[in-house]
């Protein structure tokens, strides 16, 4: 029997081969090679405010779901007595509701999705082929109406449970709570689907297509703005609480 005779380790080497230099990239320039990632608009009906013309049916018809949910935070709150706030409650549910304050803020959608795309979106007029109506200008719109909702409905949530004793009815009062912040993601499904009108439902179509970039990984401070705004916001709730906590029922007057 005979063997190969291999070669020896030196003389197995890819000698002849080019080598590959390192590529440097100049100042001020980015690797071609990075991936851009989009962030497409949220399935709602303030994506209907983003990319429908102000006079159409679909901008309409997302202005009147708007009116109508900050109209329904409206009366819960009027509805509220701010002297319960204050009465005093069982350990246990002062305990349930110290822990549900992150829930409570967590739980908040669109405030949640505009600490999301303040800190991590970044506008791009390449949305204009899909829609000549998505300007920076109804876009910060947007934003700014669906931060009210996420505001009225953070409030709402947090005043009813403060005001309720009851562990039973704290978690009851948050279930009920969370079904109206869907009450946007109903209708726009139900746009979706065509039952408003063919307009509409082709206006649906249209928010699909657009998306707008991502920030870079060098907005550091901005990139950061979505935990520095939730924290803040929780401190905000904590600070509230305790501040309700420590007043005895007697002060009251």
């Amino acid at each position: 029997m005979t063997y190969i005779q291999y070669n020896k380790k030196e003389q197995n080497t890819t000698v002849g081969m080019p080598t590959l230099a390192p590529v440097e990239l100049v100042d001020g320039e980015e690797s071609t090679n990075t991936c851009t990632f989009e962030e497409p608009l949220n399935e709602d009906i303030y994506a209907f405010i983003v990319v429908a013309p102000v006079r159409s049916y679909s901008f309409g018809g997302a202005m009147y779901i708007i009116v109508l949910k900050y109209l329904v935070y409206s009366i819960l709150i009027s509805g509220i007595d701010f002297n319960e706030i204050y009465r005093s409650a069982e350990i246990s549910g002062q305990v349930v509701k110290f822990l549900l304050i992150p829930v409570a803020v967590s739980m908040q959608e669109d405030l949640m999705e505009v600490y999301a795309m303040t800190a991590n979106l970044q506008y791009d007029e390449k949305v204009l082929k899909a829609s000549q109506s998505a300007t920076f200008g109804k876009l910060v719109f947007s934003i700014i109406l669906r931060f009210i909702d996420g505001f009225l409905s953070l409030s709402v949530n947090f005043l009813v449970m403060l005001k309720t004793n009851d562990v039973k009815s704290i978690l009851i009062n948050f279930a009920a709570l969370h079904f109206l912040q869907s009450i946007d993601d109903v209708f726009y499904g139900l746009a979706f689907r065509g039952f408003f009108g063919d307009m509409i439902e082709h206006m649906s179509t249209v928010c699909e297509d657009v998306s707008f970039p991502r920030r870079s990984a060098n907005n550091g401070f901005v990139r950061d703005l979505d935990s520095i705004l939730f924290v803040f916001t929780l401190l905000i709730c904590l600070v509230a609480y305790g501040f309700v906590a420590a007043i005895p029922p007697t002060e009251v007057a």
